[in-house]
């Protein structure tokens, strides 16, 4: 059976919960210094990324929530709000709130339809995620769309970080490509995710709905490129599904 894996933080749910409550927050305090609170919520979770990436590679890894929630303060100092303001500029239970909204992902439109599309084209569907297993469950289930645990794969589970090599090779493995010679496909948002997978022998999918350019003199051309999640499973289907 051909497969998709599926990037999830991004890809299949937006970020938008924590950007909002970052501005509850934060927003008056960041607006006095001329920062857009969203903008300053996207460097702090990319900045994240970079240092999740970063530890990977050097045999350190951290899990995500824990570099996130101590590094807003070197954040904000590199985005303009001086040192002297820091001490008070915001408190361990305004992290916490961010932290715990941010988790409350919010599906991207046509999730599902999406789901049904792949699995009506006869893919197998997984998920290939640095967030753990069961969160990643819990998103699925607020969003109504069925996922089953036991093709839920996290980085933890080979301790190491995307897009270390060894994540790829893992969901390579786990999805079935290598033993039976099927159509294996990764479908994410992020340039860079899908350039990895690549690198470890996928077909790849990207949707610009997260970083709308996607780049192509830096990460390469994926296989197939749409604008948003409806259009993704039915070009996956179209281009990879069983033709009888």
């Amino acid at each position: 059976m051909p497969s998709v894996v599926f990037d999830v933080v991004g890809t299949c749910f937006s970020y938008d919960t924590g950007a909002e409550a970052l501005q509850t927050r934060l927003g008056p305090k960041l607006e006095s210094f001329g920062i857009p609170s969203k903008l300053l919520f996207y460097a702090w979770v990319c900045g994240t990324e970079r240092d999740y990436s970063y530890l990977s590679q050097i045999k350190q890894y951290k899990p995500f929530f824990q570099i996130l929630s101590s590094t807003l303060k070197r954040v904000l100092f590199q985005a303009g709000v001086p040192e002297s303001a820091l001490d008070d500029f915001y408190t361990q239970e305004d992290v916490d709130y961010i932290m715990d909204e941010y988790k409350k992902l919010r599906p991207r439109p046509g999730l599902g339809e999406m789901m049904n599309t792949l699995r009506g084209g006869g893919f197998e569907i997984w998920c290939c995620s640095d967030a753990n297993p069961d969160r990643i469950k819990g998103y699925f289930d607020g969003a109504g769309v069925e996922m089953p645990v036991d093709h839920i794969l996290s980085a933890d589970m080979v301790k190491a970080g995307k897009p270390e090599a060894a994540v790829y090779k893992f969901a390579r493995e786990k999805a079935g490509s290598d033993k039976d010679g099927e159509v294996s496909v990764f479908a994410a948002s992020h340039a860079w995710d899908v350039a990895a997978a690549r690198s470890a022998g996928f077909l790849t999918a990207y949707t610009t709905t997260y970083e709308l350019d996607e780049c192509v003199d830096v990460f390469g051309k994926a296989d197939l490129v749409t604008k948003d999640l409806v259009s993704l499973g039915q070009g996956i289907v179209e281009k990879w599904g069983n033709k009888s």
